[in-house]
């Protein structure tokens, strides 16, 4: 099914269930149709061998009573013409005249012949010439049987079907009477037994077929012999034992079999009209149209239920999304049932939160680009008369050190001054882009350089340990990474108490990264004071800047690495993560 780029996720839904609902019904429905209609096909078939047995074995039986019959009567012909070879005898007649009163339903006539095939004596049938009562065939057949001999069928000018049987009489070769020939009455027997069963609209019919496809029986009033032949399928001509759907000789669809009369060279088909055949059929069919129906509207009902499950979820979800490009930064999704739709929801919500942090962040960046522009004008404008205090107070100092006092005053005063170029520094590298120059450096010579920079007071009063556990050279700015980790050491020894010590480790970790780790005994960092370490200008010292730790950050992560920290009372750890290789290049 070719699906249009703009239709909706709920009418693909509708259309795709509808699509595979609908599909497996019609393959049962026709697949049902075609089993019951096999299962009716063969019952029908076994209903019409019923029936035509029945009345195969009821035409047999009167044909064979009707030899037996005329067999005693030649019997008794033959035992008189022994005794009375006249044929004239009223005792024959009596005997003759009597076996047709008492079958007068069954016999048309009665007639003796001669030797040479002429009438000596009976009652003659009206319906029928030489050429039909006495065909070659039947003459030759009776005159080599010592038994009864029936006759071939054959058509009347009235259209009845005709046939005759012969028996030999046991007489002497020169008696006048030598054949007993019998015209049997079809119409009132064979007739009735051909009828249907029930009632006309439902009947299982029967008719007779000579094997040349000429219908006997079951014919209509003014119908010529030319017309009674029929075109039955090859199966019934052959009197097949499997049923037959084939039309008629009253052009109706009917159902039949057939079976062979072998004695009398018939076929009879037994049918049924094959829409009271298959009536069950039409209402199996319009149950099951029903049923698809109902089916049908109960897929209908599923699809729309299943399309807006699935469809309102990302309908709400393109509502926040529009909200959200329109300001609404607070929107959220809600959730929806379905473990599926709380997860897409959880994620799209996690995104609308990662993206307030980083509109919030991107301000705050904003914010501090915007100082530290402001912070680097305000540098450069401060340092070059911060230089001039500071060389006038280097005089100044030479100037007054034999009085003690005045000494002191300007020593207080240079160090404030030295305090304020160190601010300055801070504050403008804070502000300003910094461009790394990448090197190999050797480690041991690293933390040579970060001892001989110890500046801290504390210094005096507390050890400090290097502890170098990495033999491959570091690929850092080495004046950016010096500072940042000389700045740790710094506040390590700021932190620790008299006679405390503070150790830097550098070692590689498991994870292949190159870690400096500085370690103090101090008092600890409390949680709230930890969540806000590394944003500038916070500070816990008295004449600190807040920019120390923010700008050992902003180095450490421009050489793609990240800093960490725990606490406890027994000191703290902070720890600088480098990434491990890289070239002089990069």
């Amino acid at each position: 099914m070719a699906m249009n780029k703009n239709r909706s996720i709920a009418e693909s839904v509708r259309l795709w269930m509808i699509a595979v609902a609908i599909a497996p019904l019609i393959i049962m429905a026709l697949q049902g149709y075609h089993c019951a209609r096999e299962a009716v096909l063969e019952l029908k078939h076994e209903q019409l061998q019923v029936v035509a047995q029945a009345k195969e074995q009821r035409i047999l039986d009167w044909i064979q009573e009707r030899s037996r019959e005329l067999t005693m009567l030649s019997r008794f012909v033959a035992l008189d013409l022994h005794e009375t070879p006249s044929t004239n005898c009223p005792i024959i007649e009596a005997a003759i005249e009597s076996s047709i009163q008492l079958n007068d339903s069954a016999y048309e006539s009665i007639e003796l012949y001669s030797r040479d095939w002429k009438p000596v004596w009976g009652r003659r049938s009206e319906l029928h010439d030489e050429s039909l009562l006495l065909p070659p065939s039947f003459r030759e057949e009776l005159e080599k049987s010592e038994g009864a001999v029936i006759s071939k069928p054959h058509i009347h000018e009235n259209g009845m079907i005709g046939i005759h049987i012969g028996v030999p009489l046991d007489v002497e070769h020169d008696s006048l009477a030598q054949y007993i020939i019998a015209v049997l009455e079809l119409s009132s027997t064979v007739y009735p037994a051909l009828a249907p069963e029930t009632s006309k609209a439902t009947a299982v019919q029967s008719c007779i077929v000579s094997e040349a496809g000429l219908l006997l029986t079951g014919v209509p009033d003014g119908v010529a012999s030319d017309e009674r032949v029929v075109k039955l399928p090859e199966a019934l001509m052959k009197a097949g034992d499997e049923p037959t759907i084939y039309r008629n000789f009253d052009q109706e669809t009917v159902v039949g079999v057939a079976t062979q009369l072998d004695e009398l060279g018939w076929i009879l088909v037994t049918e049924a009209k094959a829409k009271h055949a298959f009536m069950w059929l039409h209402h199996l069919k319009i149950r099951a149209v029903l049923t698809g129906i109902i089916a049908l509207a109960l897929v209908l009902v599923l699809a729309a239920k299943s399309a807006r499950r699935i469809s309102n979820p990302l309908r709400h979800m393109a509502d926040v999304a529009q909200s959200v490009s329109l300001g609404q930064l607070d929107a959220r999704m809600k959730y929806f049932p379905g473990r599926e739709h709380v997860q897409v929801a959880d994620a799209f919500n996690q995104m609308l939160d990662e993206i307030e942090k980083a509109k919030e962040a991107l301000a705050h960046a904003a914010a501090l680009s915007a100082i530290g522009k402001l912070s680097a004008s305000i540098v450069h404008e401060m340092r070059n008369p911060l230089s001039a205090v500071m060389m006038n107070l280097s005089v100044l100092r030479g100037a007054v050190q034999d009085d003690p006092v005045h000494a002191e005053l300007a020593e207080i005063a240079a160090d404030q001054a030295q305090r304020l170029e160190t601010m300055l520094n801070d504050l403008l590298l804070f502000g300003k882009k910094v461009e790394l120059n990448k090197q190999a450096v050797s480690v041991d010579d690293f933390c040579k350089e970060v001892s001989a920079c110890i500046r801290s007071e504390e210094a005096d009063h507390i050890s400090f340990e290097v502890v170098n556990k990495h033999a491959c050279p570091l690929f850092v700015d080495k004046e950016q990474m010096l500072r940042a980790v000389t700045n740790l050491v710094d506040n390590a020894l700021q932190a620790s108490p008299v006679n405390g010590s503070v150790t830097l480790t550098v070692r590689e970790s498991d994870t292949a990264e190159i870690l400096f780790e500085v370690r103090d005994q101090g008092e600890g960092i409390s949680e709230r004071v930890g969540e806000k370490l590394f944003e500038p200008f916070f500070t816990t010292k008295k004449r600190g800047t807040g920019l120390g730790l923010p700008n050992v950050k902003k180095i450490v992560e421009l050489h793609g690495g990240d800093i960490s920290f725990v606490s406890s009372q027994e000191g703290s750890v902070f720890t600088i993560r480098l990434p491990m290789g890289g070239s002089a290049d990069e």
